[in-house]
């Protein structure tokens, strides 16, 4: 971040006073590293898929997450119970639970809503 400057408020607005143009060598680079980097990468990357593939791809993706938060609540609910607070745990292990059978049939759920 550069230096803050007062300017002549009349010089600006007749126009005698424009803005530097500040292209450093790491801009530079930047540019054309991205642009090296566009054509190397493989055009399959940019090649339109089908909307349900991406999807139950971004869904799988988001169960496989679920899976190891759930095991993360189980594993701290464990914990919990090991240090003597017992109503604690189990409300850990409710909630996790509850919370991963919804994640779980998220799509059954979404089907059934669908229905009514």
């Amino acid at each position: 971040m550069g230096k803050a400057v007062a300017l002549n408020w009349n010089e600006f607005m007749a126009g005698h006073i424009v803005p530097l143009d500040h292209k450093t060598k790491l801009s530079i680079a930047r540019n054309t590293a991205a642009t090296v980097h566009l054509f190397l990468f493989p055009k399959s990357i940019f090649a339109a898929t089908p909307a349900d593939s991406s999807w139950q791809e971004i869904f799988d993706t988001v169960l496989g997450i679920a899976d190891w938060l759930c095991v993360g609540i189980i594993v701290f609910a464990g914990v919990t119970w090991m240090f003597g607070n017992r109503t604690k745990a189990l409300e850990f292990l409710m909630g996790g639970a509850s919370g991963y059978l919804i994640i779980r049939h998220a799509i059954d759920i979404r089907n059934w809503l669908k229905t009514l």
